[in-house]
């Protein structure tokens, strides 16, 4: 018994390591703590371009809207379970085709026009969201809940869902009233074609989504909502023929036009000669146009004057040495 009495003080803990164990558990004990607290309170955090809007989730409550969490909020304390939604506040595009485009580069809205004439279209769309409290609400709970807008992928499908058939939609019914040639080398009347075309926009995408939730690009939330920016690209023909066929005719157009300044030219020509044959007689026009060519010269000379008349000189040249003469003078007779 003596022995095993022994063996029990032996593995007894001494005081300094139960001084450890209890700064151990105290440090489990406040981990603990904290993450019970973290799921408790719930903190919300929004970038300086994006608006938040924070949801109920908790166990007693129901999942709806409590406030709007303004852009640039940090640490904003929110209940247990609860959730927040961020949008963009900051001008945003829809583009389709070419550079930066939203959609493939290749991309192109394809329209008809007034002359039976497939066109491709490439359209640029800037906006903003329009921030009011109860829009942008009515924005989450129709739209963005739907396709998850509030992450970055779902609002490019949002878009792609929302924006792009109304454009589609837009183009088209607009597109029949132009040809074809108007609207690719007519700049007046694309300018018509681009105006028309966002008025039907602006006005076939509130019906689709169910309410106004986009505003122009100048929008900051203290402003009117203004019109989105909508501008299209040149219209071109799916057929690259018909704009080979277009060129020529020009190039024909241009040569014949040419040719038509000319004729014009030599027929008031022909006039003006007609003109002096009247009035100077055949002889006399004859004499005028070979003055005026250089052929003939003439001389005015004054009535009672004197006058100088160059002589032309010729041009042989004269030799430079005379004959040698005798030096000698003949002899006298002697007296």
């Amino acid at each position: 018994m003596a022995k095993l009495g022994n063996a029990a003080t032996a593995i007894k803990p001494k005081g300094g390591g139960s001084g450890k164990v209890k700064v151990i558990g105290f440090l489990i004990l406040a981990v603990i703590v904290v993450i019970v607290l973290f799921n408790i309170f719930n903190f919300a955090n929004t970038d300086a371009n994006r608006i938040g809007l924070h949801y109920g989730g908790g166990v007693i409550e129901d999942k709806k809207f409590k406030s709007v969490v303004p852009p640039g909020s940090t640490n904003k304390m929110i209940g247990p379970g609860d959730t927040l939604y961020t949008y963009p506040i900051d001008q945003r595009s829809y583009i389709i085709g070419g550079d930066g485009a939203d959609t493939d580069a290749a991309d192109e809205v394809t329209v008809v026009s007034k002359d039976n004439v497939r066109l491709g279209v490439r359209v640029q769309v800037y906006f903003t969201l329009n921030r009011d409290k109860d829009v942008l609400k009515s924005f989450h709970e129709r739209i963005g809940l739907k396709t998850e807008a509030y992450e970055e992928q779902g609002w490019n499908d949002m878009l792609q869902s929302y924006f792009r058939p109304q454009i589609d939609r837009a183009l088209s019914a607009v597109a029949t009233n132009y040809g074809w040639a108007e609207l690719y080398n007519n700049e007046k009347m694309k300018s018509q074609f681009q105006s028309a075309a966002a008025k039907e926009f602006t006005r076939l995408l509130p019906a689709a989504v169910g309410g106004d939730y986009f505003c122009g690009p100048g929008y900051n939330g203290n402003n009117d909502c203004g019109e989105l920016s909508f501008t299209v690209q040149k219209p071109m023909p799916l057929d690259k023929g018909i704009i080979d066929g277009l060129e020529a005719k020009q190039r024909a157009e241009l040569a014949r036009a040419t040719q038509e300044q000319k004729n014009q030219q030599v027929q008031v020509e022909l006039q003006s000669v007609q003109q002096q044959v009247k009035l100077l007689g055949a002889n006399g026009y004859l004499l005028k146009s070979a003055i005026e060519s250089g052929s003939v010269q003439f001389m005015v000379i004054p009535q009672n004057g004197n006058i100088s008349i160059p002589v032309p000189t010729t041009t042989s040249q004269q030799p430079t040495t005379q004959p040698s003469q005798p030096t000698t003078q003949p002899s006298q007779p002697a007296r």
